[in-house]
């Protein structure tokens, strides 16, 4: 299954003309995984072509800061009207550029989500032209990461009639102690988990991975163990133990290799503390994780509730992460791959690299508007 992230906005408070505000998409074959969708974020998936916003199956919203969620009604809006644009819904379906979803599409992010997405479009009488569903993440008092007691003082439940296009399944979901988090779904190509997060107002970081592969079988031990190719092969491989005309048992175990973990994926967005997201990072691949200012501002920083390149490096490091790709930049600093007519009093992204790569090992990538970064399978 092909497996990589496209990161649509990367900087952090507002879009401007070379940084838009937070967006990415995680592509899994045919389907498309939205985190956060900022302002802008419609302009930035036309822009960038990387992903066909009909794609789009799910949406994680992190948490409800503007910047994080004003693009969301508006990308709506926009996948529907090209929908009803067409007088041939099958000629629709067809183009490259908009196939929409055959089922409703899934929105996840923390309390008061359903009742902003239902105000805004009921408000500005937009119908869509396909149904969604938002399911709400309950968060636990943060000041003590291990009561894990829901927090229904800061509670913004949707009480206006729904939406004309809005599923009554949305779902509340609560901390999971067996899993050590939010459980938000599972099926047979991956597995989503949250993770809450220190930030100003509440804050989800996302856990995606995949069900781990069978190991390799090693036909030449077999086929020097006397068992023929064809079906026999097919049995072993599939664990199943066989007997050989000579009376030989042949154990599976003893011809496959070690199951191939699947890929694992944390995206954590505004914070300032993501330890309460630790146990559900263990040995991720790739962790996208938020680096607002440099270390020299980090009083500045944590006060506003976000993190430096040194302190997304140390959980990076903590969690076993492969590769950690730092996003959410001030707008202050400049980006080669983004901005022309830079100078040399210019603040640069690639400070944030540098100072992330004292504390953490693994490679360290800067995200910028545009970049494609395939998620690779670890290495036993």
């Amino acid at each position: 299954m092909s497996f990589d992230i496209a990161f649509l906005g990367t900087g952090s408070g507002y879009p401007t003309p070379f940084r838009g505000a937070s967006c990415m998409a995680l592509r899994l074959d045919g389907d498309v995984y939205l985190i956060d969708c900022g302002e802008c974020s419609q302009t930035q998936i036309m822009k960038y072509k990387s992903i066909r916003p009909g794609r789009v199956t799910k949406i994680f919203i992190t948490h409800l800061h503007g910047d994080h969620l004003f693009g969301l009604p508006g990308l709506l809006c926009t996948i529907s009207m090209a929908y009803k644009s067409s007088n041939d819904v099958a000629e629709c379906i067809e183009k490259e550029d908009m196939n929409l979803p055959n089922n409703a599409i899934e929105i996840y992010g923390p309390l008061g989500l359903r009742r902003f997405i239902r105000e805004t479009l009921s408000l500005s009488h937009s119908v869509l032209a396909f149904q969604y569903v938002v399911h709400e993440l309950v968060p636990v008092k943060v000041g003590n990461w291990h009561s894990k007691e829901p927090d229904w003082e800061i509670e913004h439940k949707a009480t206006s009639p729904l939406h004309f296009n809005e599923m009554k399944t949305g779902r509340a979901i609560f901390y999971d102690p067996i899993h050590r988090g939010w459980l938000i779904s599972k099926d047979k190509n991956i597995t989503v988990m949250a993770g809450q997060l220190r930030h100003r107002i509440p804050a989800f970081g996302y856990v995606f991975t995949e069900p781990s592969k069978p190991g390799k079988l090693d036909g030449k031990k077999l086929a020097e163990a006397g068992v023929p190719r064809g079906p026999l092969f097919g049995k072993v491989k599939n664990g199943e133990a066989i007997t050989l005309d000579n009376g030989t048992v042949i154990n599976p175990n003893d011809y496959i290799g070690p199951d191939q973990p699947g890929r694992k994926v944390a995206i954590l967005q505004d914070t300032c503390d993501s330890w309460g997201a630790l146990d559900i990072c263990h040995n991720c691949d790739v962790m996208v994780h938020e680096a607002t200012n440099e270390n020299a501002h980090i009083k500045q920083c944590v006060e506003n509730g976000h993190s430096t390149p040194s302190m997304a490096a140390e959980f990076a490091s903590a969690a076993g992460a492969s590769t950690l790709i730092l996003t959410h930049f001030s707008q202050r600093y400049k980006d080669k791959n983004l901005h022309e007519n830079m100078d040399n009093d210019s603040l640069v992204v690639d400070t944030l690299a540098a100072e992330a790569t004292e504390n953490f090992s693994g490679t360290v990538v800067n995200a910028y508007d545009g970049l494609i970064y395939p998620v690779s399978r670890r290495m036993l």
